[in-house]
């Protein structure tokens, strides 16, 4: 019994075990059906480029990509198309014709041929490409009249070949190979060369001769438009009607479902991409991608993205992107890029705002749930009755889908919906971290709760009282208070009731910049944040309050929209531009290629449908995401930056196209060229790329990301100049070096010129300089000579005035004492005159009383004796000389004949002396001086009229 149990035991644990990794196993299965599922059901980003955008005819015959610049090349009809990434160049013939193929060889030459034409496109000094004709080496003259369809560049050289000629070109010289027949195209496959030749069938090119392959004379009756490689020795032979494939001995058909889409769409065109599928273009039905063995996995026509279903060439660049060129238009297949999109092109299901999956897959839209099974390649969406109108809110938990309507919230099961709320506007329903088993949904009105009923199923609890108001966007933090978005009227942090029936308390945050629609709430890392127009917020607990977060900042910046936590290690973010990156671990984002006008404004959304796929709602569908190719995006080398060309304003002629990357010429501009514009681009063409720049020795900082492919330079000065450059998707950095020449008056000679010139004007200036000083210095002297020589005279002249006053003084006292002694002389005179007449007179009166006459005598003798003596007419002489020396030089010069008689009368007269006065000194009488008087006039001849007096005291 106990052996029994214990082997019951034993079987019902295994049992249990099995029966839960079968679940397990289901489970996952499920999960990886799904991701494939709705992986499947998506296309490619497909990017349209019309005639419009190229400038260019429709047509384009052929693609080719340059293996160094990575640039794309079309043979259009107008002529060689060139695209660079930003910008579409189209470079004609000389006759203009049409150009009808295009290739390019390992080094980068470009080879067009059209009708009767064929040559190459080399680069000239300004980097234009301009075209070298191989038609002079052409000696036949058929080849006039035929247009070159197809160039094959070989070791063996450049084939080029219209469908009755084939000509190698090789060191510049060009043979004719001879055909076994007309002919379609030739192909180079591993090394070798096969051409289907009409009514004969397959051929290989050895030794310059044409070998039949045999078993292949059926293709003869059928146009060889492609021969491609496979993976094995193998070959596929396709036909406008069938592929093939040959093992060396035997012609196979490639795939059944492959060989009925040839037949049914007259297969065009063919290549093997880089990861071994391949890509067919048809006549009729666009393009079809295959696996290695030929099953269909995607399909592209008018019906879901292509402009056109007639398909004239294909080629894949460096990214793995397809390039597809059509009777109309030139189209970009981005099958590169991890993002594929399900795109509503009739219209059916409406502007997406949610997604999930529950069994199926479910579109929440402005017209409703739609759902549809997923179905590998096709997906057919059908409108869940009773959904009709605006859909919010799609939320799977534990197992139940639930929508938020406008009119209320419905629980979803199947194709069928039941309403479990009327509460109307279900923005946003999730479950409580602090009571799992309830959920929390914010309306247009109240806040909601549920829980889930007897059945399982959760039902509308009640009402949460004490609050009014819509709730878009709702967070719980650690503590368990519930963070709303009262938008546009700002964030509230509400405290629930332990039963959740009610709040508590209420707590709002109205500031300017919590305000408006642009707010947005959500939790990072346990961080309650919100978006802003002037970057992300997080609320700091210390402070109460939301504050900038500078690791945010530093991380993502300030120009973010939206942001969408799912894990630590998941961040997504939308900028305000529309672009979506990515947030890594390291803090480091990185653009991901979506395009930028499909999300729907003020309502994005990015939903984690299951563990490896993220859905992005868009206006007229939605993407899927895999989140293992996205975190962990890495730097690609088409996102390198590349300078394509300056231009000088108003002037195309000095324009300069740039082909190497990093080897640019030597760049000068004259002075009044300042104004450039530089145009620049990247390789990658399938995703949104945003430049940055600066340019060194005339900005300071590097430019905000911008999507715009130049950048002008207005009136630059003189000098030299390196414009950097960087990419949004690459780190590395591209220089362009020019310099603006100054103008002939400011080079180099001239300044040379200049500092001569004002080192010899400074010179002259400075002798100029001297000189001045000295001749101030001289002059001042003069002038100071001059001064004092003033001064001097001056003083010389102030003694001599001194001196003269003194003379004068002297003079008027000479002459006084002259007046004085004259004077004096003459009473003197008068009285001894007087004295004689008395003592004359007393002889007759006493004579007789005198008793000595000798005694009279003696005094009569005195007195003669002192009347006028000789000496005193000496010092009256002496001093009137003194007096009056100029008086008598002047005379006696002017009259050397008169005697000294003459001039002591002329002194006497000068003096203003009387004739009587005159009469005593010269001891004469009256009459004698009148005599006198009339000598001395003759002497000097004067006129009777003149007196004589008068005249002496004049001269």
């Amino acid at each position: 019994m106990k052996i029994y149990l214990t082997a019951f035991f034993r079987k019902r644990f295994f049992l249990k075990t099995s029966f839960l990794i079968l679940l397990i196993f289901l489970w996952l299965w499920r999960l990886n059906c799904f991701a494939q599922n709705i992986e499947s059901i998506c296309k490619p980003e497909i990017s349209h480029f019309t005639r419009q955008i190229y400038n260019a005819n429709y047509q384009n015959w052929g693609i080719a990509r340059h293996p160094k610049t990575r640039f794309i090349y079309f043979a259009n009809s107008r002529g060689l198309l060139e695209f660079d990434g930003s910008t579409w160049r189209v470079f004609e013939l000389p006759q203009k014709q049409i150009v009808r193929s295009v290739a390019i060889d390992s080094l980068g030459q470009i080879y067009t041929g059209g009708l009767g034409e064929f040559g190459c496109w080399k680069p000239n000094l300004a980097g234009v490409l301009s075209y070298q004709s191989f038609v002079p080496l052409i000696h036949d003259k058929g080849f006039r009249r035929e247009a070159v369809w197809n160039i094959l560049p070989t070791e063996k050289g450049i084939i080029f070949q219209s469908f009755a000629l084939l000509f190698i070109y090789r060191n510049n010289t060009v043979r004719k190979l001879e055909l076994p027949g007309n002919i379609l195209f030739m192909h180079n496959v591993k090394n070798r060369l096969f051409v289907g030749v009409i009514d004969k069938g397959l051929f290989e090119l050895k030794n310059d001769r044409f070998e039949l392959i045999k078993g292949s004379e059926f293709l003869g009756k059928e146009s060889v438009n492609i021969i491609l490689p496979t993976r094995t020795d193998d070959i596929l032979v396709g036909t406008s009607k069938s592929i093939y494939r040959f093992n060396g001995k035997n012609f196979l058909p490639f795939n059944a479902e492959t060989n009925l889409f040839v037949q049914q769409n007259q297969l065009n065109k063919g290549i093997c991409l880089n990861n071994g599928n391949y890509a067919f273009g048809t006549i009729l039905n666009g393009v079809i991608i295959t696996s290695q063995s030929g099953e269909i996995l995607m399909h592209l026509n008018t019906k879901n993205g292509l402009q056109n279903n007639t398909v004239l060439a294909l080629t894949e660049d460096a990214s793995g992107d397809l390039w597809v060129g059509m009777d109309k238009g030139i189209d970009l297949i981005a099958l590169s890029s991890p993002i594929k999109f399900y795109t509503d092109f009739d219209g059916h299901i409406g502007t997406v705002y949610d997604a999930a999956i529950e069994g199926r897959i479910y579109l929440g839209t402005n017209q409703g749930v739609f759902s549809s099974v997923l179905n590998a390649g096709n997906a057919s969406f059908q409108l869940i009755p009773k959904t009709q109108g605006q859909v919010w809110n799609l939320e799977v938990i534990d197992g139940q889908l639930l929508c938020g309507h406008n009119n209320g919230t419905f629980l979803i099961q199947g194709t069928n919906a039941s309403q479990i709320s009327n509460v109307t506007g279900g923005w946003v329903i999730k479950k409580l971290a602090h009571h799992p088993e309830l959920l929390l949904q914010g309306t247009y009105t109240h806040l909601c709760v549920y829980r889930k009923g007897k059945n399982g199923s959760w039902e509308l609890a009640h009402k949460v009282e004490n609050f009014s108001s819509s709730v878009r966007q709702w967070e719980e933090d650690e503590k368990g208070d519930i963070w709303v978005n009262n938008a546009p009227n700002g964030l509230s942090r509400l405290k629930l009731s332990p039963d959740t029936k009610k709040v508590l308390k209420k707590e709002d945050f109205i500031g300017s910049q919590l305000k408006g629609s642009s707010v947005n709430l959500n939790k990072i890392r346990n961080q309650i944040v919100v978006t802003t127009s002037n970057g992300l917020m997080i609320f700091d607990p210390s402070q109460q309050k939301f504050i900038l977060s500078a690791e945010f900042r530093q991380q993502i910046g300030t120009e973010i929209r939206k942001v969408f936590s799912f894990s630590q290690k998941e961040t997504l973010a939308i900028r305000k531009d529309g672009g979506l990156c990515v947030i890594q671990a390291e803090g480091k984002t990185k653009e991901i290629p979506i395009k930028r006008n499909q999300w729907v404004d003020d309502y994005e959304n990015i939903r984690k449908i299951d563990e490896q796929n993220f859905v992005l709602c868009t206006e007229n569908g939605f993407a899927v995401l895999p989140g293992k190719r996205i975190f962990s995006l890495t730097e690609t080398k088409d996102g390198n930056p590349f300078i394509r060309s300056i231009s000088v304003e108003d002037n195309p002629d000095l324009d300069r196209i740039f082909y190497e990357n990093r080897v640019f010429p030597e760049l000068f501009f004259e002075h009044n060229q300042n104004s450039l514009t530089i145009s620049f681009s990247t390789t990658n063409y399938t995703n949104q790329v945003k430049y940055s720049f600066w340019l060194e020795n005339s900005t300071k900082n590097w430019s905000p990301y911008s999507a715009a492919t130049h950048k002008e330079f207005n009136s630059l000065s003189p000098g030299k100049y390196i414009f950097h450059l960087k990419s949004n998707l690459s780190n590395e950095e591209t220089q362009l070096e020019f310099e603006i020449l100054p103008p002939w008056y400011w080079n180099f000679w001239s300044k040379v010129f200049y500092i001569f010139l004002i080192g010899c004007l400074g010179y002259t200036s400075y002798r100029f300089h001297l000189r001045r000083l000295l001749i101030q210095k001289v002059r001042m002297q003069r002038k100071l000579e001059k001064r004092m020589r003033r001064q001097e005279e001056l003083s010389q002249k102030e003694i001599m005035q001194l001196r003269n006053e003194r003379l004068e003084q002297d003079i008027v006292r000479k002459s006084e004492e002259l007046a004085n002694s004259t004077m004096t002389l003459i009473k003197k005179n008068e009285l001894l005159l007087n004295i004689r007449q008395e003592v004359n007179k007393l002889p007759h009166e006493s004579i007789g009383r005198l008793n000595n006459i000798g005694s009279y005598k003696q005094i009569l003798h005195l007195i003669e004796s002192n009347i006028s003596t000789e000496q005193d007419l000496q010092i009256f002489e002496t001093n009137f000389n003194q007096v009056h020396e100029e008086f008598l030089k002047k005379l006696i010069t002017n009259y050397p004949n008169l005697t000294p008689s003459d001039l002591k009368l002329a002194a006497y007269l000068r003096m203003n002396l009387s004739t009587k006065e005159i009469a005593q000194l010269f001891n004469i009488t009256n009459r004698s001086v009148e005599l006198k008087r009339y000598r001395l006039r003759k002497k000097l001849d004067l006129d009777t009229e003149v007196n004589l007096g008068e005249f002496m005291m004049k001269y």
